[in-house]
């Protein structure tokens, strides 16, 4: 099973806010004590927020409640995004009633929103980016009063906002094995029997099934997750190769050299040096254990 992780953010003491571009959104299953924003600009890419699986396209909102066990997986080739992340205090304690009403939807879809909504978010969202990166006199003020207005539009637009359907527009079965996937992937000793067994399917027919409407076989599938969330803990955390081997669920460092060029044309260390500078240095990743009693 994937060791469940908390995210601690680097925010600023005084004013918890951060925002940045990305163009690779694989992140391993985590979850952090700050609610997050992903706008996707370009491409798309699958999500998992508290065992429910969605796609998220480009124009579309990803809406992560504080606390809440999410990642990204399986993006396309060609994807950007802006992240958000805000602390559980960044609007005052008059946030926290509306807090689950606002973030009860994991996927705003761009394609259900009213187009003056859509717009009007996506300008907002730039806005903020502009106040943050900018940093002209009363900054906070501005990110603070823009993201309020945010907030208040998709609290009274949601009548409007049709939630993004999860993947089983694929099938609820493809749903339930790449989220089986996604969770379990760490684990070096997975198979297809595994999983088949875990999800109560004949091996034979899950096997079919899965290259069928996933697009290719089951280890095929699971090796390209293990190495794309190898890819983040390269580029994204100071953890030896070694341990980011095992922590992607490969048996050995021979295996994971041998795989990650196989499939990337570039060494683990090759990667690393080549990509670590693209990243922000405010989106730092340390991850702990999440406490056994927390929900």
């Amino acid at each position: 099973m994937n060791q469940l992780r908390r995210e601690n953010k680097q925010f600023e003491h005084t004013f918890p806010f951060l925002t940045w571009n990305n163009t690779e959104v694989n992140f391993p299953p985590h979850w952090h004590a700050c609610f997050e924003i992903i706008y996707m600009r370009r491409g798309h890419t699958y999500v998992s927020v508290d065992d429910a699986v969605y796609k998220a396209e480009a124009g579309d909102l990803i809406m992560v409640n504080a606390e809440a066990v999410h990642g990204y997986f399986d993006q396309s080739p060609n994807v950007s995004f802006r992240g958000f992340q805000f602390g559980m205090m960044f609007f005052g304690d008059d946030f926290l009633p509306l807090r689950d009403i606002i973030f009860n939807v994991p996927v705003l879809s761009a394609k259900s929103m009213p187009d003056t909504l859509s717009l009007r978010l996506c300008a907002l969202l730039d806005e903020i980016a502009s106040e943050y990166r900018l940093k002209q006199i009363g900054w906070q003020l501005a990110v603070k009063s823009k993201l309020y207005e945010l907030m208040l539009m998709i609290l009274r637009e949601q009548s409007k906002i049709i939630p993004h359907e999860t993947i089983r527009a694929m099938s609820s079965g493809a749903g339930r094995m790449l989220s089986f996937v996604f969770k379990n992937c760490s684990d070096e000793s997975l198979t297809l029997e595994d999983a088949a067994n875990a999800l109560k399917l004949n091996k034979y027919y899950f096997s079919r099934f899965f290259k069928k409407h996933i697009g290719q076989p089951f280890h095929a599938y699971l090796t390209k997750t293990r190495v794309d969330f190898a890819k983040h803990y390269l580029i994204e955390s100071k953890m030896p190769i070694t341990d980011i081997a095992f922590n992607a669920g490969f048996g050995s460092l021979q295996t994971f050299n041998r795989v990650f060029k196989l499939l990337t044309g570039r060494t683990p260390g090759e990667y690393r040096r080549e990509n670590s500078a693209r990243f922000s240095p405010l989106v730092s990743h340390f991850y702990v254990e999440k406490p056994a009693a927390k929900k």
